[in-house]
């Protein structure tokens, strides 16, 4: 992982989870229109393990969207983390991808259980609590920066119609 073009470096925190996390798991992602899927997959089966990944980025509001973020890890044994490395890889693939090389915002909708549970505890990123949304839903906002990182091995494949 190569993080040396950026002032922002990888935290100690995925420093020591990522090669755990690509040992087992790979990811790959798809063009979905204006949209990349993402997909965590296990590479000695080769097959898929998450649910839905899916992000967009509108650039007139300088804010990446996430839309879905069900990566299916805490299904498997062994992967305590690995939700959070995955969520780090996507951003940092999807800002490569995208060309984003200065600050902006991730925004995305989620339960206030998830959010108490997974994104407050990201290290990696400053998610807060931007709108109540209805019933038990939030809007969640962060700021993001690209760490100019190698994502190398996030690898394309072909979009499948289902």
């Amino acid at each position: 992982m190569n993080a040396s073009h950026s002032p922002f470096k990888v935290s100690a925190f995925m420093a020591s989870h990522l090669p755990d996390f690509f040992e087992d798991y790979g990811l790959s992602f798809c063009i979905d229109g204006p949209q990349l899927e993402y997909f965590v997959y296990n590479k000695k089966t080769g097959s898929d393990i998450s649910c839905s990944l899916t992000v967009h980025f509108d650039g007139d509001a300088d804010k990446i969207n996430v839309m879905t973020f069900c990566p299916g890890l805490f299904l498997h044994s062994g992967t305590r983390y690995f939700s959070a490395v995955c969520f780090f890889m996507v951003m940092q693939h999807f800002a490569n991808f995208n060309n984003i090389k200065h600050a902006c915002r991730i925004c995305l909708n989620t339960k206030k259980s998830v959010f108490d549970s997974f994104y407050a505890s990201l290290k990696d990123f400053d998610f807060h609590l931007e709108v109540p949304g209805e019933k038990d839903r939030v809007e969640l906002e962060s700021c993001f920066q690209s760490l100019n990182m190698d994502t190398s091995m996030v690898v394309e494949r072909a979009l499948v119609d289902y």
